[in-house]
């Protein structure tokens, strides 16, 4: 007999998943640690995924869904000021500070080691990210290269991310993100 459905169970199993991804990559994760971490059973996490790489692509979606709406919801804040240097410092901020920047990280890691869908996904994020702040920087900045200025924020919150993790205490990356607004400014 199959198990009942409970959209708590599936996000318990989610949760497991993502707080393990904080820790490890995917690959070195098994879905009897998944069931033991969310408190189901290992048939129980069968009954909503059929496979370790379907957990994955949730969690992925999950994780990619809240950054984008995070970002929709600041940009479109009437009551914000997102000026040019405010919606660069919190772009780049936000991207750096992020507390799934392990997760976000060891998805990349996946996705460069072969896994072909999450490799799409990211890569449609990035795209979708790319637009929207390419498009907010020519809002506010009318001769901007939107594509340009999209993908070389992204770079710089790749790179800055990964000096993070790294432990880098050789950048000072509120001092570089001031510097490089102001750089942007120009």
């Amino acid at each position: 007999m199959a198990a009942p459905h409970n959209d708590n169970i599936k996000e318990k199993i989610l949760d497991a998943a993502t707080a393990l991804l904080a820790e490890k990559s995917f690959n070195e994760i098994s879905l009897s640690e998944i069931a033991k971490k969310s408190g189901v059973s290992k048939g129980s996490v069968y009954y909503y995924y059929k496979n370790k790489d379907d957990i994955l692509y949730d969690v992925a979606d999950g994780y990619l869904q809240q950054m984008y709406d995070q970002l929709i919801a600041w940009v479109e804040n009437k009551e914000k000021d997102t000026s040019l240097p405010r919606l660069l410092h919190y772009v780049l901020s936000r991207g750096i500070d992020d507390p799934g920047k392990n997760l976000r990280l060891h998805l990349t890691a996946d996705a460069i080691a072969g896994n072909d869908q999450i490799r799409e996904k990211l890569i449609n994020r990035y795209r979708t990210f790319r637009k929207v702040i390419g498009e907010k920087i020519a809002q506010r900045k009318p001769d901007a290269d939107a594509q340009y200025y999209g993908w070389l924020v992204l770079t710089v919150i790749d790179g800055l991310m990964i000096q993070n993790l790294l432990g880098n205490t050789e950048i000072d990356t509120e001092m570089f993100i001031k510097d490089f607004i102001r750089e942007t400014e120009r």
